[in-house]
């Protein structure tokens, strides 16, 4: 938490974390100020999702500023997000989404596509209610302002946890119930306890999706099984389950020169499409390695990124377009389900 003169800014853990607070905020608020009208909390609230770098006494990052951009078309008793943050946290129950369109904001150099969050239900016996924007001819000379920023890629040590989420926002089907992952282990098996193979691992984490996946030959050292998926967003999911970390890191970097991308260098974010970047599960939990990169030629957009925390992964997606925003917030859901 930071406070910024009559601004507060907010950094979360999750995008359906930071809305249901949001929402939760202006309830409160509007609970305190019919207590004590002449005391009015007029606060509007603006939500993004990008890197929170933290700093000493805070944090600093792009999606701060555009939080704090959208604080400013928030009237009060508003709450405004990106469409970035919709993606992220997907259907949300008692709450639903108003389509404000596109803006400009100062100091950005393209249209942000802004939704207005309104909530419908009441937390006690259901019933259906939705908060009123407080009259500004009781406000004060000052103006409370919220700002509230999700982190969806990891530099701060916190990352957007989606484990338990597909691309939609919605619990991830794992199939039928034959087959359990043990996350936090390093081993899966089916209900009768027996170890998958290689190949069988690999499918499992295309059950319950949109996925159409089949085997593949690979011949990198140390390569167990790898297997291609068509998918809508990206089009190509290659995924190679490698023996060893060692043997993994060799295909990592072995495709990190090809590409000819720097080492540490650049960023993979919604705005930034060129580099290198380590990612994280959670805080002091890192997920492994990333990079990504345009191909003007091909008019495509890739995404390379090992997975260390259980399974010996190695992930290459392809999106035929060069709209790699679609295929960031793709993998900031993704990443954390392939362990």
């Amino acid at each position: 938490m930071e406070v910024r003169g009559d601004e507060a800014l907010a950094v979360f853990a999750s995008a359906r974390q930071a809305l249901r607070a949001a929402v939760d905020l202006q309830v409160r608020f509007e609970d305190e100020s019919r207590a004590d009208p002449d005391l009015p909390l007029n606060v509007g609230i603006g939500v993004d999702s990008g890197e929170a770098v933290r700093i000493d006494g805070g944090f600093r990052g792009a999606a701060l500023n555009i939080a704090a951009r959208l604080c400013g078309l928030a009237h009060a008793g508003e709450v405004i997000v990106t469409d970035s943050v919709v993606h992220l946290a997907g259907r949300l129950e008692g709450i639903r989404y108003v389509d404000r369109g596109r803006v400009h904001l100062k100091g950005i150099s393209q249209p942000v596509h802004i939704l207005e969050l309104r909530r419908e239900l009441s937390p006690v016996h259901g019933a259906s209610w939705s908060w009123r924007p407080l009259d500004w001819s009781k406000a004060l000379g000052w103006r409370l302002v919220l700002g509230v920023s999700v982190i969806a890629a990891a530099t701060a040590g916190v990352v957007v946890l989606l484990t338990t989420r597909g691309p939609s926002g919605g619990a991830a089907n794992r199939g039928s119930g034959t087959h359990q992952m043990r996350t936090s282990g390093m081993t899966m098996g089916n209900t009768e306890g027996q170890k998958l193979s290689p190949s069988q691992r690999l499918m499992s984490y295309a059950e319950g999706r949109a996925w159409s996946c089949h085997n593949a030959m690979n011949s990198a050292p140390g390569a167990l099984a790898s297997i291609v998926c068509s998918t809508d967003v990206p089009n190509r999911l290659q995924l190679t389950l490698f023996r060893s970390k060692r043997e993994l890191e060799k295909a990592y970097n072995k495709g990190l020169e090809r590409a000819a991308v720097p080492h540490g260098g650049g960023s993979c974010r919604a705005d930034s499409w060129r580099g290198e970047v380590e990612w994280f599960h959670g805080v002091g939990e890192p997920g492994g390695r990333a990079f990504c990169y345009l191909s003007l030629a091909s008019q495509r957009s890739y995404l390379t990124w090992t997975s260390e925390a259980g399974a010996k992964i190695l992930a290459v997606a392809q999106l035929n377009s060069l709209l790699h925003r679609n295929l960031f917030f793709w993998w900031a859901n993704v990443r954390h389900e392939i362990v």
